[in-house]
C-alpha cells in the first residue's frame, strides 16, 4: 500500500511539473525589432484588393509606405510623422486624412501598434509553431501581431476587417538621406497649416 501511495504520489508530482514546463514554454519574449529604424517589403491583402510595396521606419512615428503593385497605385508613397499623413506621386504631394483609404488605415493601425510595442523594452508573447504571436487592441480595433522568431515583423491582422500585412526581407539598413526629406517635407507642411490656422484667428 505504501509503495503504491509513492508511486502514485511520484506520477502525480511528474505530470504536475510537466503540465508547468509546457504551460511556461508557450510564453516567449522576443528580441525587440520594432524601436530601431527598418524596412520590409509587403503585401497587403484585404477583400479582393493585394498590393505590394515597401514600408520603413525612420523614428517612432515616422513612416513611409511605397506602393510598386497593382499598377493602379504603383508610385504612390505615403509618409507618416505621428497624426500627419502626406502622399505623393510623381512630384505631386497632399495632405491627407487618417482614415482616407480603406489599404492606407490597414496600415496606419499596424504602424500604431509597432509604435506601441516599440515603446516597450520588456514583450512577451505565445509560441505559434515557428512564430511569436502579440494580442493587442488599437483604440478598440483587435490585432494579432506574428513576429519571426529574431523578433522580425512577419504578418499583422485584423480580423474584423478581413485585412492581412505580410512582411518579408527584414532590412535594418535604411537611407538616412530619405528620412531627412521626408521629415522636412512634413516638417514645412505641418509649420504653413499652424501658421495659416494662427492667421485665420487672429
Amino acid at each position: 500500500m505504501k509503495r503504491i501511495l509513492i508511486a502514485l504520489i511520484s506520477m502525480t508530482s511528474f505530470i504536475f511539473c510537466t503540465a508547468c514546463q509546457g504551460s511556461g514554454s508557450t510564453s516567449v519574449k522576443p528580441k525587440q525589432m520594432l524601436g530601431d529604424s527598418f524596412s520590409s517589403d509587403f503585401v497587403l491583402e484585404m477583400d479582393d484588393f493585394t498590393a505590394e510595396g515597401i514600408i520603413s521606419k525612420y523614428d517612432s512615428g515616422i513612416w513611409s509606405v511605397y506602393f510598386e503593385m497593382p499598377s493602379e497605385v504603383a508610385g504612390v508613397q505615403l509618409d507618416f510623422n505621428g497624426d500627419k499623413t502626406e502622399a505623393s506621386y510623381k512630384g505631386l504631394s497632399f495632405s491627407v486624412p487618417q482614415a482616407a483609404l480603406p489599404s492606407k488605415a490597414v496600415i496606419a493601425e499596424f504602424i500604431k501598434a509597432a509604435d506601441e510595442i516599440s515603446g516597450s523594452e520588456d514583450i512577451t508573447g505565445s509560441k505559434k509553431d515557428d512564430l511569436i504571436e502579440l494580442d493587442g487592441d488599437i483604440e478598440g480595433e483587435k490585432y494579432v501581431l506574428y513576429l519571426n522568431s529574431d523578433g522580425s515583423p512577419c504578418e499583422f491582422r485584423l480580423d474584423n476587417m478581413g485585412s492581412t500585412l505580410s512582411f518579408s526581407n527584414y532590412s535594418s539598413d535604411v537611407k538616412m538621406t530619405t528620412t531627412a526629406a521626408t521629415i522636412e517635407s512634413l516638417v514645412v507642411t505641418t509649420t504653413e497649416s499652424d501658421v495659416s490656422s494662427e492667421e485665420v484667428a487672429q
